[in-house]
């Protein structure tokens, strides 16, 4: 897809609009043909990630859409082409396996780097430049396809200026309700326990691996006694490298294979694999899976908004359920921990608040997300009476390109309403068959 490409000049502090100017990167992909005059604006999850970075991957499921519609895509400030808010020590996806005590150093090293009011990176701000861009190209109203922290931007959007928003369509959401980095132990514990229950409803699968979750907490329990070093080469720089492997590693690794289904169906023979005394495969392929989602992440934006927005109202789960838990506790920790050395204010708590809108809009999930599985569409449906929504079987975070989804988008977005859609098609999309070993599943 060909696109035109340009910037626009914002002020970074809407309050001081004389000082620091900030450059937004715009791209504007015109419809094949002439027809719809809403165009498709495309969030990106993260907070972090650049859309005109992710786009490419993802282009293809736009297709039916861009036969008459136009897409505009805006890197959130703070990411991709629009003033970056970069540090190499934090971001470089050879450190995704780094122990904790040197990413929070990295994380006080990068907030000190940084010339900017890092107080200026929220919601809101992105929500005014995305008003200010729609303004600009002289769209009336317009439709949005977020996706994970992307619908919560757009959810923001359409609170402050629903007269613009004709359509919404959500994938992996986020609502208002949701403290990001407060659930991801409970959700990361379903989609193991999912994926866990798929391999023994498989005879083969079970046989081979008769516990899965037994022979995790057997490793689990040896990497807490102490860390291995792990030889391996690096996956997407071919350099010779020895990590340290222990249990935050193995915490971080196997939550990053739930993401998608494909990585999580290979995780039961790495983990045996791992008991076996061969952490070499699991290391390796965590930090390709891990670097595949952290690819051109600005960390100091998604730090921005998750301290300022999320983090302080993140509530603790009774000790009880922690320990029943792969995740423990550790990652309300962790953002918690990170977030005590960046310096941004908590929102308002009212800031998070529910609000009910009549906007039609599509929500969509994997039934094994482990970060914004169905429940939290569940939640946001209620205020949303004319919402529909679509759960896919054994899928993880991100169902936008799956099976006949790009199909239903497209009819979704042409009808401005999900009451008539038919998603019997839906139900036909499975996830693909957990491994046995290292070649594939079962025969």
């Amino acid at each position: 897809m060909a696109a035109r490409c340009g910037t626009l000049a914002v002020p970074e502090d809407r309050a001081r609009p004389s000082g620091r100017q900030l450059s937004l990167a715009v791209a504007v992909i015109d419809a094949d043909r002439a027809g719809a005059p809403d165009p498709v604006f495309v969030l990106a999850g993260g907070p972090g990630q650049s859309i005109r970075e992710v786009f490419p991957a993802i282009a293809p499921a736009f297709a039916r859409i861009t036969r008459t519609r136009d897409l505009v895509l805006v890197d959130q400030r703070g990411t991709g082409g629009s003033s970056r808010l970069g540090c190499p020590a934090l971001d470089a996806p050879e450190h995704v396996l780094r122990d904790p005590a040197s990413e929070l150093r990295a994380v006080a090293a990068c907030a000190r780097s940084l010339p900017v009011d890092l107080q200026r990176y929220g919601t809101d701000d992105f929500v005014a430049d995305l008003e200010d861009v729609r303004a600009t190209l002289g769209y009336a109203r317009v439709n949005v396809v977020g996706f994970s922290y992307g619908t919560r931007a757009a959810l923001a959007w359409l609170r402050a200026r629903p007269e613009h928003l004709r359509a919404l369509v959500l994938d992996g959401v986020a609502p208002f309700q949701l403290a990001v980095g407060g659930h991801f132990e409970e959700d990361g514990q379903r989609a193991l326990d999912l994926l866990f229950a798929r391999c023994a409803a498989n005879p083969f699968c079970k046989e081979k691996f008769p516990d899965p979750a037994h022979t995790l907490r057997q490793l689990a329990a040896a990497l807490a006694r102490g860390e291995a070093k792990v030889r391996i080469r690096h996956p997407l720089t071919g350099k010779p490298l020895e990590t340290a492997f222990g249990l935050d590693q193995l915490r971080g690794v196997v939550t990053a294979f739930l993401y998608q289904s494909e990585a999580a169906a290979v995780l039961p023979p790495m983990l045996d694999a791992a008991a076996a005394g061969d952490l070499a495969p699991l290391a390796a392929q965590g930090i390709a899976t891990t670097g595949d989602l952290e690819a051109g992440l600005s960390r100091a934006l998604q730090l921005s908004v998750s301290c300022a927005e999320d983090v302080p109202f993140i509530q603790d789960d009774p000790p009880e359920a922690d320990a029943r838990r792969f995740l423990g506790r550790s990652g309300r920790d962790a953002f918690r921990k990170l977030c005590s050395a960046w310096p941004v204010k908590s929102v308002a708590a009212a800031w998070r608040a529910p609000f009910r809108s009549d906007a039609p809009a599509l929500l969509l999930s994997g039934e094994a997300d482990p970060v914004t599985p169905p429940r939290w569409a569940d939640l946001l449906a209620r205020d949303l009476p004319n919402s529909r929504q679509i759960v896919l079987a054994g899928q993880g975070h991100g169902v936008f390109g799956r099976g006949c989804v790009p199909q239903l988008v497209a009819d979704f977005l042409d009808e401005g309403s999900a009451a008539g859609l038919d998603t019997a098609c839906a139900a036909a999309i499975r996830p693909p068959p957990v491994f046995i070993d290292f070649l594939g599943g079962p025969p």
